[in-house]
């Protein structure tokens, strides 16, 4: 076939990504993008870009000298810092660049196929498969989704790149291979355990046309490259890695193995049930339905991969795209006990698969039959695609979708905090009580602590609240006892018990350092309230250098407190300098309250002037 006729099936591919993934487009910051966008000043200062760059990505949660998770990923930084500079708070744009990327994997599938020698409609059809199905979703509707695309999209260049050097492409391209390689390293880690796919390409050619030393270089600079990776991880976050809250022991871990590869297999040909988390807990006692069931479904289905996979160079190619960027991920120690698995660990996997599967299909069907089934098999998919879009439009739509899917405390802890937000505390309260009763957490005893409060019950406020304060420092994240402190005084403020909310307040600057700013503007209001404005007032100057530094927004609300009051004492330019500071450093956080405070802050600004 002619270049022309594989731009019509490249054409058609943009057009069907587009097509499915339209509806996603008009959706709204969801999940983690509320925190890692809109509050996140480290993707939003220019100032601060170096620190985002060489700090994990959830850094921003403190004051930026603490490590916040196990993630350095210095192109997903780097991405969200480019697209804050070109669309601000406007989901829109972030949404069309997510789908742009995904089209351009889909786009360099074919590409990749057709060099690997596949028909030009065999190929078309994985791509379009790949285009639409919806374990997708998660990655391309969801903004902070991209990581999976980032990766795919440098990890498949960097192969593109190496194939074209094995095939006596020269040097260039070797060097391009690594460019996009190390890339994608810090778009997501798993990149460390690809290796091999590497060796595949240099060791399995045909058309041999490279030298042993031409082969054994490049894979040596291609590991030092990761080695390097690691290492600059290991020596930023502090760690090889960290355990998350409430994790998964080792015993259960390995029992839960053949669960987890068992559901993976299940979202690739059978992918009817979709959420945001699902209902698969660890495995503490293995039986016939948690463990033997499941590890029959994983070796048959993994046999058959790798029986229709063994033959050639390309099937083996494709078994190693499936299961290595896949290892990492049935790892369960590394996840919260309630969120085991997820469906972007899927986005770049799923194209082995669809590589042996399609591949096969191709020797014992017509060219004309094949691409009548994949059609047919897409749009199946695509119907589920596109109804499932609709879970991601807003965070209330995802939890209450997911709720039906998924029971766990986890998900009724986001549920009942996206229905506090909407203000039906009744039913928040009892979403949290559902958490509780399967599993302690506290961040259920957070959320219901706060809704009580909202609602005006701050006796069982401050019960749920002490609760949590009153956890060691290891059993509860340090934010969420901030919050946890923060909520405790205002619950106990609204009690009129304002002695107790200073104790608390002046208790939570000693216990959480990192957070002093933010809490002592919430000291100084409680101190406004008692009539001591002379102490507050000086609470509030004595924080000022660290509520610079801090990076919560709640952090810079000092400037406001400062502005306010020292235009209710009559000190006018001294209110305007703290109001104009204020204006100046939150002006590209984009949460509600902020957003609140800023209008605030500009009225009194505006009777000054």
């Amino acid at each position: 076939m002619s270049l022309r006729e594989e731009w019509k099936w490249l054409l058609i591919l943009v057009v069907v990504c587009f097509a499915v993934f339209a509806n996603s487009l008009g959706g709204d910051f969801v999940y983690d993008d509320a925190r890692q966008i809109l509050r996140n000043p480290l993707i939003q200062d220019n100032a601060l870009i170096w620190k985002a760059l060489t700090s994990d990505v959830w850094a921003f949660k403190g004051d930026g000298t603490i490590v916040a998770s196990n993630y350095w990923r210095p192109t997903f930084t780097a991405w969200h810092i480019l697209n804050f500079r070109l669309f601000g708070f406007s989901p829109f744009g972030w949404h069309v660049l997510n789908v742009l990327q995904h089209t351009g994997v889909c786009l360099l599938i074919f590409g990749l196929l057709r060099r690997w020698q596949f028909e030009m409609r065999t190929a078309f059809v994985i791509a379009l498969i790949f285009a639409v199905h919806p374990i997708h979703v998660e990655s391309v509707a969801w903004i902070s989704g991209s990581p999976d695309l980032l990766f795919a999209l440098l990890f498949l260049g960097s192969i593109y790149f190496i194939d074209k050097y094995a095939a006596g492409g020269g040097r260039v391209f070797l060097a391009a291979a690594f460019a996009a390689y190390a890339s994608a390293l810090g778009a997501k880690e798993i990149g460390i355990f690809c290796l091999p796919i590497f060796y595949l390409i240099l060791h399995g050619r045909e058309d041999d046309k490279l030298n042993r030393t031409e082969k054994v270089v490049p894979l040596i600079l291609i590991a030092m490259i990761a080695v390097g990776y690691f290492l600059m991880r290991w020596n930023i976050l502090g760690a090889i890695s960290r355990p998350p809250d409430d994790p998964v022991s080792f015993t259960e871990a390995i029992f839960s193995i053949p669960a987890i590869f068992a559901f993976y297999l299940r979202q690739i040909f059978f992918p009817y049930w979709m959420a945001a988390n699902y209902p698969l807990d660890p495995v503490a006692s293995p039986d016939f339905w948690n463990f033997f069931a499941p590890l029959f479904v994983s070796i048959a289905g993994l046999g058959a991969l790798f029986f229709a996979a063994r033959r050639t160079q390309r099937g083996m190619l494709a078994a190693a795209v499936f299961l290595i960027p896949l290892i990492p991920a049935l790892n369960a120690t590394a996840f919260v006990s309630d969120q085991m698995v997820h469906d972007r660990y899927l986005y770049l996997p799923i194209l082995g698969v669809l590589i042996i599967v399609v591949g096969l299909a191709s020797k014992y069907i017509t060219e004309q039959t094949l691409l009548v089934a994949g059609v047919l098999i897409a749009a199946v998919l695509s119907i589920q695609t596109i109804s499932y879009n609709r879970a991601w439009q807003n965070e209330f739509a995802l939890w209450s979708w997911t709720r039906t899917v998924d029971d766990s405390a986890f998900t009724t802890i986001q549920l009942g905090t996206m229905l506090a937000l909407n203000g039906r505390y009744s039913e928040a309260i009892s979403s949290f009580d559902q958490s509780i009763a399967k599993k302690p957490l506290p961040r259920a005893y957070l959320g219901r602590g706060r809704a009580y409060a909202l609602s005006g019950r701050f006796d069982k406020a401050e019960r749920d609240l002490r609760f949590v304060v009153d956890l060691p420092a290891e059993e509860v994240e340090a934010y969420a006892l901030y919050q946890a402190y923060e909520s405790l005084g205002i619950a106990l403020t609204g009690k009129n018990d304002l002695d107790k909310a200073e104790r608390t307040f002046v208790k939570s600057r000693r216990r959480l350092p990192i957070y002093s700013a933010a809490l002592t503007e919430k000291l100084a209001i409680v101190l406004y309230q008692k009539g001591d404005k002379a102490r507050a007032l000086a609470e509030l100057e004595s924080s000022r250098e660290q509520a610079q530094r801090e990076l919560l927004p709640e952090s810079k609300n000092v400037f406001l407190r400062l502005g306010m009051l020292y235009s209710e004492l009559g000190r006018r330019d001294e209110a305007r300098i703290a109001l104009r500071e204020f204006l100046a450093s939150t002006a590209k956080i984009g949460d509600a309250n902020t957003l609140s405070n800023r209008q605030l802050a500009a009225q009194i600004l505006g009777s000054l002037n």
